[in-house]
């Protein structure tokens, strides 16, 4: 979901400055509306030079996606398994994905906007991780229903409520904002619990 995760795969410093330049730039003015040159400039290359560290738009949005979702995933998925209740886990996963949402907002507003554009075998990996994590919503709040803390009567519907919730956060979420990161994944985690409690 990060820039930081897809640049690990880049091998230079430049390579990680264009990434990240490329998410901010497509945030701002869409992927279809960027042209490869919007990018060269803002890392003060001519379009030309760029394609040496790139061989398209394309292939730099795909890039952006390697490892997209994967840190997230894992912390979700140490939290999902602990020996905990079900209502502390799901408090603790929408607080890492809060977290992760208002740490990399530039990626995530990408990925939101813009995974559709992805070539196809991309977009299957995508849609994967996508699912992967909404699973591990729905167990956790399966969990909850079985052990009589949640009363959800669909645990996916309750599930992609919870992860729409703070997804849209890349639309209104401002670091400088009223609530702090950490203040803003307590609200929303506290919000999240009381969606699907008895």
């Amino acid at each position: 979901m990060t820039v930081r995760a897809a640049a690990k795969s880049a091998s230079t410093p430049r390579e990680e400055e264009i990434l990240a330049a490329a998410a901010r730039i497509f945030r701002e003015k869409g992927y279809h509306g960027t042209s490869v040159r919007d990018i060269a400039e803002s890392v003060g290359l001519l379009k030309g030079s760029l394609y040496h560290y790139i061989r398209s738009k394309e292939e730099l949005l795909a890039r952006l996606f390697e490892g997209a979702l994967e840190d997230t995933i894992r912390e979700l998925e140490t939290i999902s398994s602990r020996d905990a209740r079900p209502s502390d886990r799901l408090r603790d996963m929408v607080s890492a994905y809060v977290r992760a949402v208002t740490d990399n907002i530039d990626a995530v507003s990408l990925y939101l906007r813009e995974w559709r554009a992805l070539p196809a075998p991309q977009l299957t990996r995508v849609r994967a991780r996508r699912r992967a994590m909404r699973a591990l919503f729905e167990d956790v709040i399966a969990d909850g229903v079985r052990a009589h803390e949640f009363a959800a009567a669909d645990a996916k519907i309750a599930a992609l409520a919870i992860l729409g919730m703070c997804n849209w956060l890349y639309e209104w979420y401002r670091p400088r904002g009223r609530l702090d990161a950490e203040a803003l994944a307590t609200t929303i985690a506290d919000q999240a619990l009381r969606s699907v409690k008895r």
